[in-house]
């Protein structure tokens, strides 16, 4: 996977719909998947980073193998 083609997502929300935006974005595109999931003391909000290849179409979707991650720029939750 090129870096140049790789972006960062950041997605915040209800935690539910965080994990749901990034399992969808893992649909659509080569992706870690969601990384690990953060949120301040006292608030509801979380976020979630997803790192995607947006140079591969849906057909080429879902997450990384653990060996394909490494060296993606994405750190797997």
């Amino acid at each position: 996977m090129s870096d140049e083609s790789v972006i960062t997502i950041e997605i915040r929300g209800h935690e539910k719909a965080a994990l749901e935006a990034a399992h969808r974005i893992s649909a659509l595109f080569l992706s870690s998947g969601s990384c690990r999931l953060r949120c301040k003391p006292g608030e509801d909000e979380v976020q979630v980073l997803v790192h995607a290849d947006v140079c591969r179409g849906a057909d080429e979707g879902g997450y990384l193998d653990p060996d394909e991650a490494e060296g993606a720029g994405a750190s797997l939750r």
